[in-house]
């Protein structure tokens, strides 16, 4: 940990850099609007851990009102229930034998539930549960047009489901879908795709009941697309929306009007010349996926060029400030690639460091 870990009280500015820095309020007005959609149309709100990694947002957001977490990796699964989240959606096929026996394992102490997409995978699930003397509850992932991970829609997402329903060791909790490729669309054309999408996951939603299946749940929409689809998706019980609690430029691009929660503060190493301003802060702390970071407060950007340690920023014209020593904050191109790249966030309320939080299992473990 660094030297920030110590200096609870410190203002923002006075961070050692480069810094992963939380608005604590600004999270907070963000995970209100997001219930503030949902609670109207009796949606639930399963926010995805994949991008937010520290375990006490987790927490934060069930005691806001989230029903539990999503997560990507067993390891986040472990850190979210060690925190004591009681209900977690493991969205990931989860493979190997070591890592299935460990999702066995935290099947035996929470509420974790597993996605499957095929006959042989759950059969794996099935046998690590039974291993462990335990029961868990599986989530068939359905293609809804991702071309990912799922089984197709209609019958053969319909013949897993029955197969997890008959198959000891496992339980038929419901069905998943994600819509991440209609994340690039606009307006209209967005929402008329994401309808097209989630009907796939529906349809085979009501023949999976029309066979005299049980499904409790129906989760899909992220944060880029849950708008649009709880308005167009009649019959999704929970979104699993995650980094909608921080924003970041490509959420805004895809239509996400949501405050900017999570910076990276950075500080001025050098001034070449007054066009140019190197900063402490490179793509070892900034991300560039999905589009550069964009630096706040400073005048018009000509370009910005990251190398392992700094960030070069060459301005449109020439300006004496800042100098070396001041700070320079970045708005990131996107969260969930820029968190993954520190050991530990920086949590600050009205502009001062309230804490320092880990995050663990920063890659898919």
């Amino acid at each position: 940990m660094s030297a920030n870990s110590a200096a609870t009280g410190l203002l923002k500015q006075d961070l050692e850099t480069p810094a992963l820095c939380l608005d604590l309020e600004a999270y907070h007005r963000n995970a209100a609007r997001i219930l503030a959609a949902l609670k109207p149309r009796g949606i639930a709100w399963r926010p995805h851990m994949k991008g937010q990694k520290a375990p006490q947002l987790a927490k934060l957001a069930v005691e806001a009102g989230a029903i539990g977490v999503t997560c990507a990796t067993v390891y986040e699964a472990e850190a979210v229930v060690d925190a004591g989240v009681p209900s977690v959606l493991l969205a990931n096929q989860t493979v190997g034998g070591r890592k299935l026996a460990r999702l066995a394992r935290l099947a035996g102490r929470s509420g974790v539930m597993a996605a499957t997409d095929s006959p042989v995978h759950l059969r794996q699930i099935a046998s690590a549960a039974e291993s462990e003397g335990v029961t868990i509850p599986v989530i068939i992932e359905v293609n809804v047009g991702m071309n990912r991970c799922g089984i197709e829609p209609g019958q053969p997402a319909v013949d897993l489901a029955a197969m997890a329903s008959g198959l000891a060791g496992v339980r038929l909790a419901g069905l998943m879908g994600w819509e991440g490729h209609v994340l690039s669309s606009q307006g209209g054309e967005k929402t008329a795709r994401i309808r097209e999408s989630l009907a796939r996951l529906l349809d085979t939603v009501a023949q999976c009941r029309s066979a005299g299946i049980r499904v409790d749940i129906v989760s899909a929409a992220g944060s880029g697309t849950f708008l649009d689809a709880i308005t167009v998706a009649d019959g999704i019980t929970e979104v699993q929306a995650g980094g909608a609690v921080f924003s970041d430029l490509s959420y805004q691009r895809w239509g996400l009007d949501h405050e900017f929660a999570l910076t990276v503060l950075t500080r001025v190493a050098s001034r070449p010349s007054p066009t140019r301003i190197i900063v402490d802060g490179g793509f070892k702390t900034l991300s560039d996926k999905h589009g550069l970071p964009r630096a706040m407060d400073l005048p018009a950007v000509k370009s910005l060029v990251l190398s392992a340690e700094h960030g070069n920023i060459e301005l449109e014209q020439p300006s004496e400030t800042p100098r070396v020593g001041d700070t320079v904050e970045f708005i990131p191109g996107y969260t969930d690639s820029t968190v993954c790249l520190h050991d530990e966030m920086c949590v600050l309320r009205e502009g001062r460091l309230e804490a320092v939080w880990h995050i663990p299992g920063r890659t898919g473990r």
